[in-house]
């Protein structure tokens, strides 16, 4: 859905005459404390009387922009951004001001469960962050709503400061990514959150959308209706300015996995042309081990997602899983690597852009060497135990044996005295464990079977 495609003019101008109404109203994400992204033409968004003349500006700059509202009430202004700093802005809109506005890089946190999961429930050496007064982090949560129709405005407000008084009760993912962010890019970071438990991507889908795919109709029997989400909560967020999503959700569609690449790709391309972004950059959270065997297929479907969808990006979580646990209470891997993901590929920076991907086998008698993309750093192993964990061969008959690995380089060569002839091999095709072999960087390498 293409929201706010409103007619109105815009025009830059140094000063204006025009008398103007008292009802023009702005989209709560434009109250005080928010983050605009900087650069950028942003869009600055709310309601009036159909017909009111509404002038923005921001005080970073002397530029005035007039609209007029639709016959509606919406308007929309598109505004120039400065590059992001610690000066601290005013956002005037007619009479009205926002103050303490921040000018830096801004993301969206999405999903579910695991991506609310709450900053002050992790075990993430908490007492690290405890000290954290940032007054140039911010989040903004949308508040929990589900709608048959677009909403045009969120509940919520923007919150920072110290880690005791509001920071502890926002998403543990999206936190440590906005902290690593800021440490490494030195700008004000904003984070949207938008994510709620128990939810499937079929509900974070727009409707209209969904149903125009033939290859999912039949696949959802759900409680909640197809895009009630979408309507309730992302809806009302288009189309602000950002610099990319990531997303930590999947629990929920395991059951029906089979139709889980198809979905969350149509999802993805639904969210960009809604944010007026063909290529907005979306890395994904994957699974980690837990004690479902159903999870091993899901986190191969999510690597196949991330390998094949544009500018997307996958953050392997599969050391820190809990046997028992649907909700693993070590966020800061989750967070830091999908930071990492950023920096390398949207900021340019020296950061692993991926965990080590499978690339090809060869067979050398009976052993047999695998190849790898993102290993340029080679591996290292981890713990006490020299052997390295979790890699399998089969021959001709399909049966996997635990297999010996030895790292060369950036390759890794298995043999298997059971498997003289060996065919195929595949990493970590657990439902839980361990793994202890890592990039230096500290990544694992992302789970896979070579025949796939």
């Amino acid at each position: 859905m293409k929201l706010k495609k409103l007619f109105v003019s815009i025009v830059c101008m140094c000063s204006c005459c025009a008398v103007f109404g008292q009802n023009v109203k702005l989209s709560t994400l434009f109250s005080d404390g928010c983050v605009l992204q900087q650069k950028s033409k942003v869009p600055v968004w709310g309601t009036a009387d159909p017909g009111e003349a509404v002038v923005v500006s921001g005080s970073w700059n002397d530029e005035q922009v007039k609209v007029t509202a639709d016959e509606t009430g919406k308007w929309i202004a598109y505004l120039s951004t400065p590059a992001g700093g610690a000066s601290s802005y005013t956002l005037n809109v007619n009479d009205e001001k926002v103050e303490n506005v921040l000018v830096g890089e801004v993301w969206i946190c999405s999903g579910q469960s695991n991506m609310k999961f709450r900053l002050g429930e992790s075990w993430d050496d908490n007492w690290q962050i405890k000290g954290d007064n940032f007054t140039d982090l911010r989040f903004f949560e949308v508040g929990v709503k589900r709608s048959d129709k677009p909403l045009d405005d969120v509940e919520g407000f923007w919150r920072y400061g110290k880690y005791d008084n509001n920071m502890q009760h926002i998403s543990a993912v999206g936190y440590y990514f906005g902290r690593y962010l800021r440490q490494k890019l030195n700008v004000p970071v904003g984070v949207i959150g938008i994510y709620e438990g128990g939810t499937s991507a079929e509900e974070w889908t727009e409707k209209a959308l969904f149903d125009s795919c033939e290859e999912l109709k039949g696949t959802y029997h759900e409680a909640q209706p197809v895009g009630c989400l979408y309507n309730g909560m992302v809806a009302p967020v288009l189309p602000y300015k950002n610099s990319g999503i990531i997303w930590y959700q999947g629990e929920n569609n395991v059951s029906r996995q089979n139709s889980y690449k198809t979905l969350l790709e149509l999802m993805v391309e639904g969210w960009r042309n809604d944010f007026d972004d063909p290529t907005l950059p979306f890395y994904i959270a994957q699974l980690t081990s837990y004690g479902n065997d159903d999870w091993r297929t899901f986190r191969e479907i999510q690597a196949d997602i991330a390998g094949d969808l544009r500018n997307s990006g996958l953050a392997v979580t599969i050391d820190g899983g809990e046997e028992s646990n649907i909700h693993p209470h070590k966020k800061k891997i989750v967070g830091d690597r999908l930071a990492m993901i950023a920096l390398g590929r949207v900021y340019g920076m020296d950061e692993p852009v991926s965990s080590p991907v499978f690339r090809k086998k060869k067979i050398e008698g009976s052993r047999l060497r695998l190849y790898f993309k993102y290993a340029d750093s080679g591996f290292k192993v981890s713990g006490d135990d020299a052997d390295i964990k979790h890699f399998e061969l089969c021959g001709d008959d399909g049966v996997y044996h635990t297999a010996h690995a030895v790292v060369e380089g950036n390759t890794i060569l298995l043999d298997c005295p059971e498997v003289k002839e060996p065919k195929e091999a595949r990493y970590f095709w657990k439902k839980y464990d361990k793994p202890n072999i890592f990039t230096a960087q500290g990544l694992p390498i992302v789970p896979f079977r070579t025949e796939n």
